[in-house]
């Protein structure tokens, strides 16, 4: 859920900030290609390594405090394009970690269940999974909207509206504070995710109950 939160916070404030702060609404393609290939190419080259190394959680959570630290950073100066790229530089790399194993940290959730309950529901589980993402985007549009226009943001077809300096206020604030709250809320969960340490433990019981026969 957290990470459809920020990738729609992200992806829905990024165009207005680049058209009402930095006046080219192109800009945001490039951004967009930027971030995106960023995650990629870290998924790709560098997560494989980092995985065997720190185990998902930890990987995971290194990189939503690398990426919290270049947003702090970014706050500093937040109407400077420059500043947008490094923060959008930083998200790529940090989110990227979370993103190459999400589905497996509900993989684990499968053999937990089963080792601590005797039941295993892949399809309840993982249907979790879809229902966080519905939820996390439908909640951030809900909250977006509901912010735009409490500030006066006034919607025009041709895209040509001047807008209040309180909906330009607006539309710094969600970018700036919206993924420092994301991410801070991501960290905390990963603080309390404990299931890498007692895996192995939790394998291995479940390979000496398969032998004998039960669940």
């Amino acid at each position: 859920m957290v990470l459809n939160v920020i990738y729609y916070i992200t992806g829905t404030s990024l165009p207005y900030y680049c058209k009402y702060i930095f006046n080219d609404d192109a800009l945001y393609s490039g951004l967009y290609l930027m971030e995106t290939v960023l995650t990629i190419g870290v998924v790709i080259l560098i997560c494989p390594i980092l995985l065997r190394k720190f185990g998902k959680r930890n990987m995971s959570l290194y990189g939503m405090i690398f990426a919290l630290i270049g947003h702090f950073i970014y706050t500093l100066n937040p109407l400077d394009f420059n500043w947008v790229i490094f923060s959008c530089v930083m998200r790529g790399i940090g989110f990227a970690p979370l993103r190459s194993v999400i589905f497996g940290f509900l993989g684990d959730v499968v053999e937990y269940a089963q080792w601590k309950f005797h039941v295993r529901q892949e399809g309840l589980i993982f249907s979790g999974g879809s229902v966080g993402t519905k939820i996390g985007s439908g909640l951030t549009s809900a909250v977006i909207t509901s912010l735009m226009s409490y500030s006066g943001y006034v919607s025009s077809t041709s895209g040509n509206a001047v807008q209040p300096q309180s909906a330009i206020d607006m539309i710094v604030n969600i970018y700036q504070w919206g993924p420092i709250v994301v991410c801070a809320v991501t960290i905390i969960t990963l603080l309390f995710y404990k299931l890498d340490k007692i895996y192995p433990q939790i394998m291995a019981d479940l390979k000496e109950r398969e032998a004998r026969g039960e669940l």
